[in-house]
């Protein structure tokens, strides 16, 4: 598309993660034809939570990372898959990677995280993430390596002992069927520590019946190709453990992804501050929302609910400037939490529900499908895991 045939100065979104797309979606609903441009390095948007079973292969590529040229063709807004490295505020326009310059009406950051890997020396060098598509990959590799070999006896650890760590560590212990030992490290003295107490429970169940090995109260000190050092962080342990390993996964920290063209807008913590209306101070046509985000007032938690509930408020926010209507304050509305906990296993709290097991995990699944964007995708989705063989047997098993 002509980008320089526009009618109108456009709504821009740098950042297709939830919060970007959430906004999207919303200003495409309420925005009378301004057009919306998105923004984004990748090439398709990543529904984070069902990482898990897309590791396993409980689900297809399409299904939790649809390509952004289907959903920009079936919603309606413009997608460039570009990087944006100069945004000049007072001339409210950017510059992208191409030297393609976008005079904007609106603009919406929201650029999201990416695992941090700064607390160790080397710590890049030698572990995985687990924060993005690319990331799945690589370990889904290594379990099919593991697999098909014979030579990986030493353990596999995890660094991190929240949901991501607890999740990888059932999802990664249920494909490779106890064949190598997960080792599960958290610095404080339980894991899933701000998790709802039901679903903290079940983890725990959950662990507990793999071939899991939980290390509480430590941390890795130091790292190696094929060893690390952990140490006591409630000085408990005299002397540093040396544990010979297979790989490392780490979980246990995420940081705003870099880019020069924030750092004007950062604080020290390389996070965006924002007002209750979630515009940035100086600039009250820019927006911020998702975790790069942060309210100094009223701290919010950082999850796929909080980004796309801070994206359709933005977008209510950016119609009511353009009709100089009173914009909303952002206030989280919690929905809940769920918990992928093995193949075919899940944990949910919410709404006074708790729910564990395989029928959480197909609640789960369902929950899930009913935020997919775009029409098309949820009616594929749905049908998919409609008329799989595994539902079917499920409806219609005679056992008891």
């Amino acid at each position: 598309m002509d980008l320089n045939n526009l009618k109108s100065d456009p709504i821009v979104v740098v950042g297709g993660g939830f919060g970007g797309l959430a906004t999207v979606q919303a200003l495409l609903a309420k925005s009378e034809r301004t057009p919306i441009i998105l923004i984004d390095q990748a090439n398709r948007f990543l529904f984070k939570p069902l990482l898990y079973e897309l590791l396993s292969g409980e689900l297809q590529l399409w299904e939790v990372a649809p390509q952004y040229s289907e959903l920009a063709s079936e919603l309606g807004f413009i997608f460039l898959q570009e990087c944006v490295v100069e945004i000049d505020a007072k001339e409210r326009k950017l510059i992208t990677s191409s030297e393609t310059e976008i005079t904007y009406s609106q603009l919406v950051i929201s650029t999201g995280v990416t695992t941090d890997y700064a607390s160790l020396a080397n710590l890049k060098d030698y572990a995985f993430g687990f924060s993005n598509l690319n990331d799945c990959l690589r370990i889904k590799k290594l379990i099919t390596t593991i697999n098909n070999s014979s030579k990986f006896m030493n353990p596999i650890v995890i660094a991190g002992g929240g949901p991501t760590g607890v999740e990888l560590a059932c999802k990664i212990s249920d494909l490779l069927e106890d064949r190598v030992e997960i080792y599960l490290v958290e610095k404080e003295d339980r894991i899933l520590t701000n998790c709802k107490s039901f679903n903290r429970e079940k983890g725990i169940n959950a662990i507990g019946k793999r071939n899991i090995r939980v290390y509480l109260n430590s941390y890795i000190k130091s790292i190696d190709k094929t060893f690390l050092y952990l140490s006591s962080s409630d000085n408990q342990m005299k002397n540093s453990m040396k544990i010979d390993y297979s790989f490392l996964f780490w979980t246990a920290g995420l940081k705003p992804s870099k880019s020069k063209l924030l750092d004007h807008f950062s604080d020290e913590n390389q996070k965006i501050q924002v007002n209750k209306y979630l515009q940035i101070h100086e600039f009250k046509n820019i927006f911020s929302v998702g975790d790069i985000t942060f309210y100094d007032k009223d701290p919010f938690p950082s999850s796929a609910q909080v980004a796309m509930q801070q994206g359709l408020l933005a977008a209510h926010n950016i119609i009511s400037l353009r009709k100089g209507n009173q914009l909303k304050t952002f206030t989280f509305e919690d929905l809940g939490e769920m918990l992928s906990l093995g193949i075919g296993n899940a944990s949910i709290t919410g709404y006074g529900i708790t729910l564990a097991g395989p029928l959480a995990f197909e609640v789960r699944r369902i929950a899930y499908l009913m935020r997919m964007p775009g029409l098309f995708l949820f009616l594929k989705s749905s049908g998919s895991w409609l008329f799989s063989k595994k539902i079917i047997n499920r409806l219609f098993s005679q056992d008891p």
